[in-house]
């Protein structure tokens, strides 16, 4: 078994897919090299595909009316980084996914994983409790935004990414707390970094 499904393999495992349950899943995706800067999903258009990140790292964001980026959430290594919504709807995406380094995705067409769900009870399992962990981390950061001061949001950040403010630009850490760029570098003057 190829490295980068392995550690996804062990995790559907857990929620009771079997080997031969595995397989269609194995062969009716594949392996995307993405490059620092490249869009595995792109705002406005169709999505068919989820992805489960293996190596590297993405960010999912807002492209406002002015150009503004608004970063809502990264996908650290291993984790899935899709708009699920999209996917469930048929709507266009709202948002853009990005790798922001080198990366590698399982691509996994929807139609192969609705087979395996309506198939597999495991599948299901899988699926719904990687949804149910993606709602919770929406909700949470929900409130982050409505409830927490920048100060505690940036501290949030480190808890939620550890090691990754050495791995990004400030300016993207500053578009994910919602708050300017000379905001962030204030912030961090007061904090002494």
């Amino acid at each position: 078994m190829n490295g980068h499904y392995e550690l996804l393999y062990h995790q559907v495992r857990q929620t009771g897919v079997k080997e031969a349950e595995w397989r269609p899943f194995e062969q009716g995706t594949r392996l995307l090299q993405a490059a620092p800067g490249e869009r595995i999903i792109e705002a406005g258009q169709q999505v068919r595909n989820a992805y489960f990140c293996t190596t590297g790292l993405f960010r999912l964001y807002y492209t406002l009316a002015d150009g503004r980026e608004y970063n809502v959430v990264f996908t650290v290594a291993p984790d899935f980084a899709t708009a699920y919504a999209a996917v469930i709807t048929g709507e266009p995406a709202a948002y853009s996914i990005e790798s922001m380094e080198h990366s590698t995705v399982i691509e996994i067409p929807s139609l192969v994983l609705q087979s395996l769900m309506d198939c597999c009870r495991g599948w299901e399992r899988y699926v719904r409790r990687s949804l149910e962990r993606l709602y919770i981390r929406k909700e949470e950061r929900e409130r982050e935004l409505l409830y927490l001061t920048a100060k505690e949001r940036y501290d949030v950040f480190h808890l939620k990414y550890p090691g990754l403010a050495a791995r990004i630009p400030q300016y993207h850490i500053a578009s994910y707390l919602g708050i300017s760029p000379v905001s962030l570098s204030r912030l961090l003057r007061q904090e002494g970094h």
